[in-house]
């Protein structure tokens, strides 16, 4: 039985708050899955208590199960939805490489009804307005911090990659504030390395946008805005298709915040770059 269904079968005997919740649930499942338990309350306009006894009467063991029953269960609608081709030979046959292509279309097109895209603009709006932003991934999501840094340098001023190995990390950490950005990427088991690192930007009261591959990550209680992206069914190679897309959002969002801006920083950026390109062939043909 679904949580829809569940949640229909015992919503009479549910209380007249815990009643909202369902409702809101119901309604709004990808709010649920992008937030935590206080902020549906507060959507919900009940308390954040009585969102846990809702969890409870479900007979969850709290709300992050909650959040797990709700993308399984989008995911099993998605999942009945056929997705038409994209992709096809003179035959009629799919090739090989249109079948990957179209399954990454496919978790795409799952991945879109999972994204709370309230938070997704919000976190495109701290992006924009942050003095600095900080990229932080290490591992597997080392060189995707290193490609949206890379990308983020091209538009904006003030973007760096934090490396635990540099020795300028602590004088980075130090120069946090309210008006920072941490985009960190936790992509496998081993998190306990910038662990430390997260939670001494909470307390400096950076904004923290945690892009995880689990919703039981132990970023949760330290993220600002948390993105679960992967899901069960899927491999490492699913992800990051999903992954990459939703970074290219992320950065439309942003950029949509003040386009002429951005454009005008991205010539700016470019011309330096041609410059020095031109300055680095000079000196090895010895013009100086």
């Amino acid at each position: 039985m679904s949580i829809n269904e569940e949640i229909k079968r015992r919503f009479v005997r549910l209380s007249k708050g815990q009643r909202k919740v369902a409702q809101f649930v119901m309604n709004n499942p990808s709010a649920v899955i992008g937030n935590g338990a206080a902020e549906v309350g507060r959507q919900a306009n009940v308390s954040e208590s009585t969102v846990i006894r809702f969890c409870y009467a479900m007979d969850l063991s709290g709300y992050v199960e909650l959040q797990d029953e709700i993308r399984s269960y989008l995911m099993t609608q998605n999942d009945e939805l056929s997705l038409q081709p994209t992709y096809s030979s003179s035959k009629g046959n799919t090739s090989s490489f249109g079948k990957v292509m179209q399954r990454d279309i496919q978790n795409i097109q799952d991945t879109i009804h999972l994204i709370n895209d309230h938070m997704l603009q919000k976190s495109s709006k701290w992006m924009h307005e942050a003095d600095n932003v900080y990229i932080l991934g290490t591992r597997q999501a080392a060189s995707i911090a290193n490609w949206l840094s890379s990308t983020l340098t091209t538009l904006r001023p003030n973007v760096k990659q934090l490396r635990s190995e540099s020795d300028d990390i602590v004088q980075q950490i130090n120069s946090m504030g309210e008006r920072t950005t941490l985009i960190v990427f936790s992509w496998d088991k081993h998190s306990n390395d910038i662990q430390t690192i997260v939670e001494i930007a909470k307390k400096k009261k950076a904004r923290i946008i945690a892009i995880t591959c689990s919703a039981l990550s132990s970023f949760r209680e330290y993220a600002s805005a948390l993105f679960t992206l992967g899901m069960k069914k899927q491999s490492a190679l699913d992800v990051i298709p999903v992954l990459f897309s939703f970074l290219h959002a992320l950065i439309e969002e942003m950029v949509s915040q003040d386009k002429v801006q951005y454009e005008k920083y991205q010539q700016s950026y470019e011309q330096v770059e041609n410059n020095l390109l031109f300055l680095d062939a000079a000196r090895e043909k010895q013009v100086f």
